[in-house]
């Protein structure tokens, strides 16, 4: 399969994501300076302790020592700051590839081009993983070297992990938006689709760790399978990242299998 979409997708991308690049290595550097003040405050220590559980679970990782290592960048990065960043790109860019290029009225000329729709959508998807990949990286090398500026001691092992675990939940969402612009017209659903399953994992994630109801139901939830097994803390969850990693390519077959059959005169 040829690849020039796969480039010029990526090479057209490269000065978003310089500015995400520099947005994101401030904000780890700005949440980073702040631990060495956290660490030696034992009043936030005991004050996160006393937080309500559903409230913990949703905004600090369920985590109840903060002035840790792992409890200071699962609360203050891994929990919501990262995803959080990596989510809104990539699924931006996913419902940019198809429904994006199709409001601008450039993917018939795309498409005139002797490359069939389901491998456009394939090469687009590719490119999208790379653009992930990129920023996920950047995450990974910001936190490294700024844990390593304020004497936050945790294994570059362990950093990896929480960190791919964040970019592969950011590249399943930013599929479904490229699933779902494949479907049906329009960014703005792709983008809502999207995001909005994105919330209900997150919840559902959360909150199945304070409501015993909704406790059973948390492996369903791709928020979970990415972060709720605690890579930061416990290494590389396999199991979850071949369930995140299996979804991803169903969606993208979806996706490919959706624009060949659709009609774009319509």
């Amino acid at each position: 399969m040829p690849t020039e979409v796969v480039v010029e997708s990526v090479l057209e991308r490269q000065r978003s994501v310089l500015w995400w690049t520099i947005g994101i290595v401030g904000l780890i550097a700005l949440t980073m300076a702040f631990y060495p003040s956290v660490r030696d405050d034992q009043a936030l220590a005991d004050y996160a302790k006393d937080l309500p559980e559903s409230v913990r679970a949703l905004f600090a990782g369920g985590e109840l020592d903060i002035a840790s290592p792992v409890g200071y960048l699962n609360s203050q990065v891994f929990a919501l700051v990262a995803p959080l960043v990596l989510l809104i790109f990539s699924i931006g860019a996913g419902a940019f590839a198809v429904a994006g290029e199709e409001e601008r009225g450039t993917l018939d000329f795309l498409l005139a081009h002797p490359v069939r729709r389901r491998d456009y959508v394939l090469q687009r998807f590719l490119a999208l993983g790379t653009l992930v990949l990129e920023l996920t990286v950047v995450v990974l090398l910001s936190v490294a070297i700024s844990s390593a500026l304020v004497d936050l001691e945790i294994g570059f092992d362990k950093l990896v992990a929480a960190s791919v675990s964040v970019g592969l939940l950011a590249l399943l969402f930013g599929t479904v938006a490229l699933a779902v612009g494949s479907l049906r017209p329009g960014r703005a659903a792709a983008i809502a689709v999207a995001s909005g399953l994105a919330v209900v994992s997150w919840l559902l994630d959360g909150l199945g760790q304070a409501v015993d109801a909704l406790e059973p139901w948390r492996p369903l939830s791709p928020y979970y399978q990415a972060l709720g097994k605690n890579p930061l803390r416990d290494g590389v969850p396999l199991g979850s990242w071949v369930i995140l990693v299996g979804l991803t390519v169903i969606f993208a077959v979806v996706a490919a299998i959706a624009l060949e059959r659709r009609d774009l005169r319509q």
